[in-house]
């Protein structure tokens, strides 16, 4: 009963995740650590173990689309790994309970500021001003999809690669959740592109993160397993409703997932 009980939660959660960009695995973590009693640093490996198959399966889907920006992928993601690497390893060292509140209210309001209408825009953009006169900075790359051009310092890329990489280790998600607005409101990548992309990377970055964890032996596989099956499932399932959604759409998904991703992250910690 456990085991079906976890994998439906899993597909639930995977579905949505795979629609705004995240891997998921955000919101498995307090479901583990609260209703299955999972110290949080095995829920945490046990977790990001999983994203990998289901990552793996939405880019599949996103190639056969021509959504992924490969080039601004690679990019972001050489720092992430990086980050991953030294993330997994301050979960065997550091008390993570005031980490996860301010994790959990920086990703709370970063969903509530991308969430907001249209006319709140502007004061959104005087918010994220420094970042775009910083990406101004070269070396950097340049890109184009469709009728909009953006471009990616490489400066700002590895900070926030690196920053992503740490979050992603130390809490067992697949940073998606943090990269996707990054790309939106900073680097002005479409939201379609920037979820599709997102997935892309998550399988480096979950990949990096399970060998860490598993050299640490946080990785328990009776509860990796029916993760792994409900994520692939979500996966398929995500995929065919992203299908049916417009980018505005999108984007306030996107929102609600980082808001709903904060939320759960600090009841968690109350509790």
């Amino acid at each position: 009963m456990e085991f079906i009980l976890i994998l439906l939660l899993a597909s639930l959660f995977a579905a949505f995740g795979t629609i705004v960009g995240f891997g998921g695995g955000i919101f498995m973590i307090p479901i583990l650590v609260i209703g299955f009693n999972l110290p949080i640093n095995i829920a945490v490996g046990s977790v990001i173990l999983a994203l990998f198959p289901g990552s793996l399966i939405s880019s599949y889907f996103n190639y056969k689309r021509k959504k992924i920006d490969y080039k601004a992928g690679i990019t972001l993601e050489i720092p992430t790994v990086l980050g991953t690497i030294l993330g997994a390893y301050l979960t065997s060292v550091l008390a993570l309970n005031v980490l996860e509140i301010v994790f959990a209210l920086f990703v709370g309001l970063v969903g509530v500021s991308m969430f907001k209408k249209t006319k709140h825009y502007k004061e959104q953009d005087n918010r994220l001003e420094i970042f775009k006169r910083l990406n101004k900075l070269n070396p950097a790359i340049s890109r184009t999809t469709g009728s909009i051009q953006y471009r990616m310092s490489y400066l700002l890329t590895g900070i926030f690669g690196l920053v992503a990489g740490i979050i992603s280790g130390l809490f067992g998600i697949g940073g998606g959740f943090l990269k996707t607005p990054i790309m939106v409101n900073v680097f002005n990548i479409p939201p379609s592109t920037a979820s599709a992309t997102a997935l892309f990377m998550i399988i480096f970055t979950s990949l990096a993160g399970s060998l860490s964890q598993f050299y640490l032996g946080h990785i328990n596989f009776l509860y990796s397993i029916p993760i792994i099956v409900g994520f692939i499932l979500g996966a398929f399932l995500g995929n065919h409703l992203n299908l049916k959604l417009s980018e505005k759409t999108l984007k306030r998904l996107i929102g609600f997932g980082l808001f709903a991703a904060g939320f759960s992250i600090l009841f968690n910690v109350i509790l």
